[in-house]
């Protein structure tokens, strides 16, 4: 932009100072004044100033016309090949196979179904505002309340010294040689032939009319449940 302006400074200043110049040189030697200098000296600069602005002007002309002349030459830039790397599949990987006890928590989390498998840990029943009633030790269950012991052996629930008393199958319990009980189904405890009898919710089991609470001080299995309920609530 600032070679632009002088450019054009060149120019009006050579036609000024050629204009000025020669109109004075003229003027003076019309009335016999003799030679201006100064004229003399505007008008040559004048002069030189338009030879220097034509001449400017001339190669800017050509070289600008020389660059729309030149054909532009697109590189065209190649994309290196990328070799396709087949990704093999990753073998599925196997999931280690849950213990029992895992497969119980597991499946406690999603609903309210007991596994039967047992906790090596004590787990106490307690009756609220009253104690504990009941230990239970894995299989083996003593009653508190009477002192004697119990255990579960397969699908039989056995007071030790004396043999069967109860006998599990499947979500139901019965007397060992008599009829059906109680049963689980989801978080209830029902009477086989009496309906809702009482809840589980959490660590506690309530009767269905709330008149008593039992807490447990950790999780029971399908079968130490179904155990525990027949002796909290007897053989009616």
């Amino acid at each position: 932009m600032r070679k632009q302006y002088l450019v054009y400074f060149i120019l009006v200043f050579g036609i000024v100072a050629t204009a000025y110049g020669g109109f004075t040189l003229i003027y003076h030697l019309n009335h016999g004044n003799g030679l201006n200098v100064l004229a003399l000296v505007l008008f040559i600069l004048g002069v030189i100033a338009l030879g220097l602005f034509f001449t400017l002007y001339i190669i800017t002309f050509f070289s600008s016309k020389k660059k729309k002349e030149e054909p532009v030459v697109q590189v065209k830039e190649e994309t290196p090949a990328v070799e396709e790397v087949k990704e093999s599949k990753p073998e599925p990987k196997r999931q280690p196979k849950k213990t029992e006890k895992e497969e119980y928590v597991s499946r406690n989390n999603r609903s309210s179904v007991y596994e039967s498998i047992y906790d090596v840990s004590t787990i106490y029943i307690k009756q609220v505002g009253y104690g504990p009633i009941m230990r239970v030790d894995g299989n083996r269950i003593l009653d508190m309340r009477n002192n004697t012991y119990y255990r579960i052996e397969g699908g039989l629930v056995k007071q030790e010294g004396y043999g069967p008393q109860f006998e599990i199958r499947g979500n139901q319990i019965k007397n060992a040689f008599g009829g059906y009980l109680y049963e689980l189904s989801g978080s209830n405890i029902n009477k086989v032939y009496g309906g809702f009898y009482a809840s589980i919710s959490g660590h506690y089991i309530t009767l269905y009319d709330l008149s008593i609470k039992y807490e447990m001080t950790g999780q029971l299995s399908k079968n130490q449940i179904l155990a525990v309920s027949a002796l909290l609530f007897g053989r009616y």
